[in-house]
């Protein structure tokens, strides 16, 4: 047993020996609830805060160590297939993580997926150009570029929402 800081800044005894995952294959994907994948993206991703709605969010495990997290949503865009079609609206896994961890992350959570949710055939995500995101990680997961956003912003008048990042995007699908 080892005494390690979690996450959250508190100690607690683990049976993963303290430090950085080895290689990506040592990660491992799990749901979590919600409240738990809000509070670590809003401690480790640089927008801040994870959007409502999620559908799905699943943690990326090293042992018993939560190293990351993928929140999957509704399209965010009305025109999209709101049945069919998740949205990937956060990733983020600590920065400790061994290289190809995102895209390990993103290939355990494909096949989570298309096992726990077979109403779904298509994934999509965005990258934000402006903060140094050229969607690297989804072409090394074999998704597809189909395009780039025009960006705006999302507050509308009767239509309230943060305009964190509203720049233009890269947009990335999955189809299955």
């Amino acid at each position: 047993m080892f005494l390690v800081p979690d996450w959250d800044g508190q100690f607690r005894f683990s049976d993963t020996p303290p430090g950085p995952p080895p290689s990506a294959k040592h990660l491992e994907m799990r749901p979590v609830p919600y409240r738990i994948a809000q509070a670590f993206v809003e401690r480790h991703h640089y927008l801040g805060y994870a959007p409502p709605g999620a559908r799905a969010c699943l943690g990326v495990w090293y042992g018993d160590r939560l190293v990351g997290v993928l929140v999957f949503g509704r399209p965010s865009a009305r025109l999209e297939d709101q049945r069919h079609t998740l949205e990937l609206t956060r990733m983020v896994l600590l920065d400790e993580c061994p290289r190809n961890s995102e895209s390990r992350a993103l290939a355990l959570a494909v096949k989570w997926v298309r096992r726990n949710m077979p109403g779904i055939r298509r994934l999509i995500a965005y990258a934000d150009p402006g903060r140094g995101h050229q969607g690297t990680v989804y072409r090394a997961a074999g998704w597809r570029l189909v395009g780039r956003t025009a960006g705006g912003r999302w507050t509308r008048t009767g239509r309230s929402r943060r305009d964190a990042a509203a720049g233009p995007k890269l947009k990335f699908e999955l189809i299955f």
